[in-house]
């Protein structure tokens, strides 16, 4: 609980020259123009650098409103903390897919992989942004003798 009074009484208290707003429209643009549902490894690569660069720059964000009542830059403050990390976790557990399934679509790996992907991705974020993954097999059975066992097949239009 402490950790917890201690991250929203540091960002009430940002001093830093980083406004929300800034941080925010930057993460916005660099994830729909490297990290949209068509991607490319090279175009990710260049938006986990940018995506680095405005995770760090959080660290020196401003919040102008000390206030404990309808204080909405700080309440923006708090959300794009947690949306840096998503779009971090985002963004690298992307590149560390080097197929196409479901709703990740990569051009330059356009076929799904069973032998190698046909796996749940567990990732970790750090402080500093560092994405980390452990994998866990996927259950080919069900729960119950009620229903049979569906097998994932290519998605065709």
């Amino acid at each position: 609980m402490d950790r917890i009074v201690a991250r929203f009484d540091s960002l009430r208290h940002a001093g830093g020259e980083n406004s929300t707003a800034s941080l925010r429209l930057r993460m916005q643009r660099t994830m729909q123009n490297h990290a949209a549902v068509f991607r490319t490894g090279e175009s990710m690569a260049e938006g986990i650098h940018k995506l680095e660069e405005i995770f760090a720059g959080f660290e020196h964000v401003g919040v102008t409103d000390r206030g404990m009542v309808w204080n909405s830059d700080l309440v923006e403050t708090l959300e794009l903390d947690n949306l840096l990390g998503c779009a971090m976790v985002s963004i690298k557990s992307a590149i560390n897919r080097p197929e196409s399934r479901g709703a990740h679509a990569r051009e330059d790996y356009p076929d799904r992989d069973d032998e190698n992907w046909m796996k749940h991705t567990l990732a970790s974020l750090d402080p500093k942004g560092q994405v980390t993954f452990e994998y866990r097999p996927v259950h080919t059975y069900t729960l119950t003798d009620e229903v049979e066992y569906v097998p994932p097949k290519k998605r065709v239009y």
